[in-house]
């Protein structure tokens, strides 16, 4: 069945429709600015009218909330996170209105929503079958750090979506440059255009949050190091790949740094953003200002009751709680006499352990042959966890490791392809058992939680059993 010619759009098109009804349903709830849309909703808000964010009178939500949107001051407001994600969130305010709580968030969600089919594309680049591609997009599709981050107007799942959309382009460059290099033997330097939209699309990864950088420098090595790998196969002198790779690396890095610079436009032409008259070029006051910023982030380390270093995000020690409160005879309860709504970024537990023990087991098999869809899917995962190992004493959130949760959906599904097709039950019946299984596991683990991950009013014993552990309280 999934080698019939409609079973990659049917199955991509169903996925895909999944994934935005749970992002998108009950989207307007909460109605308050949850956890750090405190910031940037009404950061945005102020970046559509003036072109830079502003300070606000004190107490401002209650306000917002309600419509009344007056309350921002003359003051520039000092802000330490580039502006793109907060355009983004912008468009959904222009759409359905600043006083929508709908509008604060449907920009993100549907940028959580084409991350799905977009990791259907890459796993089926890198697995070469499409029915473990589209088991890569259910898996994405059922993830909860990204099903919660997707329904939250704030940065991090937009980072994710730029990073991917640009891995997607590296694979893309990466496998037409190694059919290139098949046919021809040739070293002559060439322009790889696919970098180019990869640089583009990394730049604005980096628009959002510096974290993107990460991604840029992990793909730009990731392409260095895949063509050593295919000229040592097909024995053209690996010396000449340093030529390449510096080309390369221009082709990334000039347009990043267009890309990246155009979302500062509304800065830079205007007068009135904070420290745009620092010094007497725009250039020097944006240098200025990202040295500031650069020193907030590096000495970032005041206490946070859910705080989480990056080895605690690769087994879920502290989600992060957006959003709680107990109701009784109100009407967010539905039916319900009382409830709780909750809305908290655990990840799905299946996809996030299986994905990491599936990293684990590629990162093994890489000492013994080159293999660069392997390789690509743990440079991904490196690039989103690797950089916060070293910064263990700054103050971080493991919502934060949304930006590598793709990876881990692509590595589950690229494991199981693996043991599909060579796995240690002899008879294939045992192992499409076993992979039906984990399939299952999955689903069941996201109905457990998807009333967490989509605020969803619950008895409160239910978002008790939820709580699996203490400390996730």
């Amino acid at each position: 069945m999934a080698s019939h010619r409609w079973f990659a759009p049917i199955s991509t098109l169903l996925i895909t429709a999944l994934a935005a009804i749970i992002r998108i349903a009950n989207l307007a709830n909460p109605r308050l600015l949850v956890f750090d849309e405190t910031y940037y909703v009404k950061d945005a808000y102020t970046l559509g009218l003036f072109g830079s964010e502003r300070n606000w009178q004190d107490n401002p939500n209650p306000d917002f909330e309600s419509g009344i949107l007056s309350g921002y001051l003359e003051g520039a407001a000092y802000v330490v996170h580039p502006p793109f994600g907060k355009w983004i969130i912008w468009s959904g305010l222009e759409l359905f209105g600043a006083d929508s709580s709908f509008g604060w968030r449907i920009a993100t969600a549907v940028l959580g929503v084409l991350m799905v089919p977009l990791v259907i594309l890459i796993a089926r680049r890198l697995i070469g079958n499409n029915f473990f591609a589209a088991i890569a997009g259910l898996f994405m599709a059922l993830e909860g750090l990204s099903i919660t981050l997707a329904r939250t107007a704030i940065l991090d799942s937009n980072l994710a979506f730029f990073a991917l959309l640009g891995f997607y382009f590296i694979l893309l460059d990466t496998q037409a440059w190694s059919s290139r290099l098949q046919k021809t033997k040739s070293s002559a330097l060439r322009f790889r255009p696919w970098l180019l939209l990869a640089g583009i699309s990394l730049g604005l990864a980096t628009g959002i949050k510096w974290s993107g950088l990460y991604f840029l420098a992990v793909f730009g090595l990731y392409t260095f190091v895949v063509d050593l790998w295919q000229r040592g196969r097909i024995g053209i002198p690996k010396i000449l790949a340093v030529g390449q790779g510096a080309l390369n690396a221009i082709t990334l890095l000039v347009p990043a740094l267009v890309s990246y610079l155009v979302t500062w436009l509304g800065w830079i032409l205007g007068s009135n953003g904070w420290g745009r008259n620092a010094k007497a070029t725009w250039y020097e006051s944006l240098w200025a200002y990202h040295v500031n910023a650069y020193s907030f982030h590096t000495g970032l380390d005041s206490p946070h009751p859910y705080q989480s270093n990056a080895f605690g995000w690769l087994i879920s020690l502290r989600p992060t709680a957006f959003f709680f409160e107990r109701y009784e005879a109100d009407s967010a309860c539905g039916l319900l006499s009382n409830c709780t709504v909750a809305l908290t970024a655990i990840p799905n537990l299946v996809i996030w352990i299986g994905g990491l023990m599936a990293i684990i087991w590629m990162a093994l098999q890489l000492r013994h042959k080159s293999d660069p869809a392997a390789l690509a899917i743990i440079s991904g995962f490196l690039a989103g966890w690797l950089p916060w190992v070293f910064f263990l004493n700054r103050t971080a959130f493991q919502f934060y490791a949304v930006a590598y949760a793709p990876y881990l959906a692509i590595a589950l599904a690229f494991a199981l392809h693996a043991y599909w097709r060579k796995g240690v039950a002899r008879k294939l019946r045992s192992r499409n058992g076993a992979i039906a299984l984990v399939v299952f596991a999955t689903v069941f683990v996201a109905i457990y939680f998807m009333s967490i991950w989509t605020a969803l009013p619950v008895p409160h014993l239910m978002w008790q059993l939820q709580m699996l552990f203490p400390f996730w309280v």
